[in-house]
């Protein structure tokens, strides 16, 4: 097996690539990067729209996990239009190449691709992107089936859903922002009644996912990649406080958003590419230690 990693250096793609060295060794990893990562080979571009390699360079590659794209770290960048077009001219350049013993091409999308719904979001549910990120990313879904069509191979959409764990400081989301301000001595904020449910899944299970999806028996499918269990944000708060052991005051921040709910039937990934997925609990316990231990090195 040769695999070819790209997006090593972005929050899934690192956790990915130190797994995917631990279970099959440095030589069987290709990452595909704009900058040198060291202890792994790595095959440098400079335009995601002309990587400038020999156009032989991916021919012994059997495997791609394709987890290089943007992702964007607040709504606002979501409908960034330069950003979200390029992820497509990215996945569209990694195409041109012939890759001539390829076995299966595992792309990393997303669950924005769905529309809203009042029920549990599975593979069967309506797909109506409210961005242009999730737009971008149906489309390179789209691609990765017709190229696999075309060249006889096997691939894998696998949609990833609200992702935490160590390494997602770097983005503005929810879990992170609540444990730094824990860290900080500042407030928590809570936006409405906080009624909102979101469903977590750990960073790890994302990574055992991917991982199991490339020998998998299961193949040429769309399949979510999150946690079937969901949570208020007002709930996930004051859990994260009492992880903390810390006294923290929670300000109420009136809000007229209208409430939405984004929970997931994850049971197709559960009988294809997961055993278990990680206790909230344990997994927030895992980041808040982790956010600690840098906080307090830093400081």
């Amino acid at each position: 097996m040769k695999i070819l990693l790209t997006g090593a250096s972005g929050f899934i793609g690192g956790h990915l690539l130190h797994a995917l060295i631990k279970k099959f060794g440095n030589n069987a990893i290709i990452a595909l990067t704009s900058n040198e990562i060291p202890d792994v080979e790595c095959l440098i571009y400079e335009s995601t729209s002309d990587f400038g390699l020999d156009k032989d360079c991916f021919d012994n590659i059997t495997h791609v996990i394709h987890a290089g794209a943007f992702i964007p770290k607040d709504s606002k960048q979501a409908n960034n239009i330069f950003s979200c077009s390029e992820s497509i001219e990215y996945t569209k350049h990694l195409f041109s190449y012939d890759f001539k013993e390829l076995i299966r091409f595992i792309n990393v999308s997303t669950v924005d691709i769905y529309a809203s719904s009042n029920e549990p979001i599975s593979e069967n549910s309506n797909i109506d992107s409210i961005s242009l990120y999730g737009s971008s990313k149906l489309y390179c879904e789209k691609m990765a089936k017709a190229f696999s069509v075309q060249r006889e191979n096997s691939y894998m959409n696998l949609r990833i859903g609200h992702v935490y764990g160590p390494g997602e400081e770097k983005y503005k989301k929810v879990v992170p922002i609540a444990i730094e301000n824990i860290l900080k001595d500042k407030p928590l904020e809570l936006w409405g009644k906080g009624d909102d449910l979101r469903s977590f899944i750990y960073i790890e299970d994302v990574v055992d996912s991917i991982i199991n999806s490339l020998e998998s028996t299961v193949q040429n499918l769309d399949i979510n990649i999150v946690s079937g269990k969901a949570i208020s944000i007002h709930d996930l708060l004051y859990t994260i406080i009492d992880i903390s052991g810390e006294m923290v005051e929670v300000k109420r921040i009136e809000s007229n958003h209208e409430k939405r709910d984004l929970v997931f039937d994850n049971s197709l990934l559960l009988k294809t590419l997961l055993n278990k997925e990680t206790d909230l609990i344990d997994g927030l316990t895992k980041e808040y230690d982790y956010m600690k231990a840098k906080y307090e090195t830093d400081i």
